[in-house]
């Protein structure tokens, strides 16, 4: 099962299982995954499944997104990459069940606007 694991400045970790396609993360309520912390944008970054495999996008956030440690605005997750949403630390893991078709992915990509 593919997860995204939080580690929030000293609190315990925090994982959660992603089991839909399309994945919102940020502060605001209505994200999939909430992270409630003052460096994380209220709609900071979003994860799709693209067949076996997840990608991320940062949706502008203020802070920025890292991939280890390399700042990025959209790229493919690898099984234990860290990712960084402003101070707030995560680890990719596991693996991925079939989702969108790679055109459909280039369309969602090429149409989002947040």
């Amino acid at each position: 099962m593919t997860r995204l694991v939080l580690n929030c400045e000293g609190t315990d970790l925090v994982s959660h299982a992603l089991f839909d396609d399309i994945v919102m993360i940020g502060r605001a309520p209505s994200n999939n995954i909430v992270i409630d912390h003052s460096t994380v944008s209220e709609q900071h970054a979003l994860l799709l499944r693209v067949g076996a495999s997840f990608w991320l996008k940062d949706l502008n956030s203020t802070n920025g997104t890292q991939i280890n440690d390399v700042l990025v605005t959209d790229a493919e997750l690898k099984d234990g990459d860290k990712i960084r949403l402003g101070s707030v630390v995560a680890v990719f893991a596991g693996c991925c069940r079939r989702g969108w078709s790679s055109r459909a992915t280039r369309k969602f990509w090429t149409t989002i606007s947040v």
